[in-house]
């Protein structure tokens, strides 16, 4: 079963603050590095997904709106 495409965003941003979090604590800069850039990558990862979910939306709401039209005339 496939996890809700929300949820996957949800969980990527709160691994993102997660890799943030964790960023400060490093005792080494390369550490720092790393998790800073894991965490800007599961950003964009959400943020692709939102846009994703956003441009299926609206693509289905402009599909809908002719055959509404016709029904109100």
């Amino acid at each position: 079963m496939s996890e809700d495409p929300w949820e996957t965003i949800g969980r990527l941003e709160r691994l993102a603050a997660w890799q943030r979090i964790n960023a400060e604590r490093a005792g080494a800069d390369w550490v720092w590095e790393a998790r800073l850039r894991t965490a800007e990558d599961l950003e964009r990862q959400a943020a692709e997904l939102r846009t994703q979910l956003s441009d299926t939306a609206s693509t289905s709401a402009q599909t809908r709106q002719p055959q509404e039209k016709e029904g109100v005339q």
